[in-house]
């Protein structure tokens, strides 16, 4: 990696000016704090309708957080597993920067039963043991947390950066205890307040060790009946930076439905869920891109489960910094980034170089990219890449560049950016979804919030507007969109599109359109997990509807979605998806048709039981992206966790992943000695 054109842009950005900070500073000791206001509204950009106060204190050891707020709306607590369903409740939560901006943020997070979560910048499997309750009071609920510092890393005494929050699903308000003009999201470090720990004691951050046995029960077909053992190690280096491997890896309970029919003539880009990629996958892909198509260099989920792997991620003072080593059978994959942030943070300067190697193919991706934000309305990047290997025929054709930027408020927003991106700048382990292009992106959005006594609560208005050409000066992408989003009190969203879309295929610019209505019911109080047999929620009765039409390829394409999720019990909940995709062509059709079942039951917070099915039948569109089933693809799939005081337990039948059930039943237990999982 290069790092000559990073340091010395750090070295003139370093003199820039620092940002205009919150300024309420709050004493925390082994006494209870005075109370702290929870009194802006920073999603409609007004006072809080409703009075929230928190306390705090800390022994040395736990910090000790108690919330009380007041609502004369109906409370939403459904949900009763941790780590499940995260922002369907109301909810409050703490967000800590015990080091400020040099270190990583914190979230922890209660619903007004008691059912926690919990996040941080590191880790995406941050899961420390920690405690919360809720209770109901005459005019609201009561909410007390605590955390224990040996779960943050960097916990000394003195001043941390923090704030405090609340949402209320009722009337989307997110109250928090400091913030300022531009703000538009509760959790911006820059509107952060101040805690003075005059208690705090530094932990030294703790070796982690997790060990897993398996036993699978399989057909000869793929592969049979085994046990094998693994294990993932993560060592602390420093306060805030650590050194982690895998070793005969396993990801067996990798239970996240991604399956869809949505009509797409691009490759469907998929989310990672390895926990050897998540842990440090906030290290990576730190370049800005405005209005653009998929670009990224980095794509893990196009790395195959290595045999081994081998990495280090942290943040020294203005510096995060990232690399790994997935070994394989015959192939290498390797990614190192570092990136620099002004103590201003304003300035953010990244480099990232991502290789392949396997018998036949070399491949090997520089990025580097500078982005400017005065967190008050303005911002712009600049980003430049360079690919080569085996696969770059000719290399003044394989580069990446891109700039743009846009001016901003808490209700209006518009983005442009121009770009160039070589017809051989298609990374081995990237995701480039348009490569040969060269052209420019815009992006605008309005909102409008209404008075709390309108029956309407908010509409946004949204477009965008692109053109791409390629090598040969002729069209290969343009794209003209509107859309429109209407939300009422009674929690029902109308979102309404129209607009024309054509992609060049085969030297022909192609309509690819689709333009429609959907509405749902009880928005924003479901679980999301419709596509996920290990998520456990339960749901309000969310009820979502769709229908979209227009000329795609040679013919017309109807699509339908419809999916609700209905309470079970108190603690069960039963959801449907039903999906279909119709084009109609020149003395035939293309039909296909998506069903899927699931019912999820929560046993206790650390325990919860799932069940899904899902069938896909028919012809996909012509052109399609790829990824869904042609013909018949059935998929069963259950799964039964809990988590102990120390350890895990999977139970588990077939793999909702795959698009066809893989006949096996697997035992997995997962023991973590040493620090807490994920810190």
């Amino acid at each position: 990696m290069n790092a000559r054109p990073l340091l010395a842009a750090a070295l003139l950005i370093a003199t820039c000016p620092t940002a205009v900070r919150a300024s309420e500073i709050v004493a925390v000791n082994a006494r209870t704090s005075a109370p702290l206001t929870l009194g802006w509204d920073v999603q409609h950009q007004r006072p809080a309708s409703e009075p929230t106060t928190v306390r705090v204190s800390s022994d040395g050891r736990t910090l000790t957080v108690r919330f009380h707020a007041v609502q004369r709306e109906p409370i939403h607590a459904l949900q009763h597993t941790d780590d499940v369903g995260q922002d369907t409740d109301d909810e409050v939560w703490v967000d800590l920067w015990p080091r400020g901006e040099e270190g990583y943020r914190y979230s922890f997070i209660s619903t007004p039963n008691g059912t926690h979560y919990q996040s941080s910048s590191e880790n995406s499997a941050y899961a420390p043991s920690w405690y919360s309750e809720g209770t109901r009071t005459k005019h609201g609920y009561r909410v007390t947390m605590r955390i224990p510092l040996s779960a943050l890393r960097g916990a000394g005494k003195g001043v941390w950066e923090a704030q405090f929050v609340r949402v209320i699903q009722a009337t989307s308000e997110e109250q928090v205890w400091t913030h300022g003009a531009a703000q538009t999201n509760p959790d911006d470090f820059t509107y952060a307040g101040k805690l003075d720990m005059d208690v705090a004691v530094a932990a030294r951050p703790q070796p982690r060790l997790a060990t897993y046995l398996l036993g699978t029960a399989a057909a000869p077909s793929i592969g049979g009946s085994t046990t094998r053992t693994g294990a993932d190690l993560s060592l602390p280096i420093t306060p805030t930076a650590s050194l982690y491997a895998t070793f005969h890896p396993d990801f067996s309970n990798v239970e996240l439905d991604q399956q869809s029919i949505s009509p797409s003539v691009y490759a469907r880009y998929y989310s990672e869920v390895r926990p050897f990629f998540t842990q440090g996958s906030s290290f990576y892909g730190r370049f800005d891109c405005d209005a653009c198509p998929s670009i990224t260099e980095l794509y893990t989920p196009a790395i195959p489960t290595p045999r081994d792997g081998y990495a280090v991620e942290g943040v020294q003072g203005p510096i995060s910094f990232g690399a790994f080593d997935a070994v394989g059978e015959q192939r290498n994959d390797q990614a190192t980034s570092v990136s620099y942030k002004s103590p201003d943070t304003r300035w953010v300067v990244s480099d990232q170089r991502v290789a392949v190697d396997l018998p036949g193919l070399h491949d090997d991706v520089n990025t580097a990219g500078v982005a400017y934000g005065d967190h008050k309305h303005t911002s712009f990047y600049f980003n430049y890449g360079s690919d080569s290997g085996t696969n770059v025929l000719r290399g003044d054709q394989a580069q990446r560049y891109d700039g743009g930027g846009g001016w901003y408020s808490s209700d209006f927003s518009i983005w442009g950016s121009v770009r160039k991106i070589g017809t051989y700048y298609n990374p081995a382990d990237g995701f480039i979804q348009l490569p040969g292009a060269a052209g420019y992106g815009l992006f605008s959005k309005k909102i409008w919030t209404f008075a709390p006594r309108s029956p309407i609560a908010d509409v946004e208005l949204s477009a965008i507007v692109d053109r791409y050409h390629g090598s040969d000066g002729a069209y290969n992408q343009t794209d003209n969109w509107i859309g429109l989003d209407l939300l009422t009190r009674k929690r029902v969203d109308l979102f309404l599109t129209t607009g024309a879309s054509y992609l060049r295929i085969n030297g022909i610019m192609t309509p690819v359109n689709q333009q429609g209505a959907q509405i749902t019911f009880n928005s924003g109080t479901q679980t999301n997990n419709t596509g996920c047999i290990d998520c456990h929620g339960n749901a309000a009765n969310e009820t979502t509807i769709s229908y979209n039409t227009g000329r795609y390829g040679l013919g017309r394409l109807d699509s339908w979605t419809r999916s609700t999720t209905l309470k079970v019990g108190p603690r069960g909940a039963l959801s449907f998806d039903l999906d279909s995709t119709s084009q109609w062509l020149p003395g035939s059709a293309n039909v296909q048709w998506f069903e899927r079942v699931g019912y999820t039951l929560q046993l206790g917070s650390n325990m919860s039981f799932a069940l899904g099915v899902r069938k896909v039948v028919g012809t996909p569109p012509d052109p399609n992206g790829g990824g869904s089933c042609i013909g018949s693809c059935t998929n069963l799939a259950l799964s039964f966790h809990a988590r102990l005081a120390h350890s895990e337990l999977y139970v588990a039948y077939g793999n909702p992943n795959t698009l066809s059930t893989l006949p096996q039943a697997l035992v997995k237990w997962i023991f973590y000695a040493g620090a807490d999982k994920g810190t």
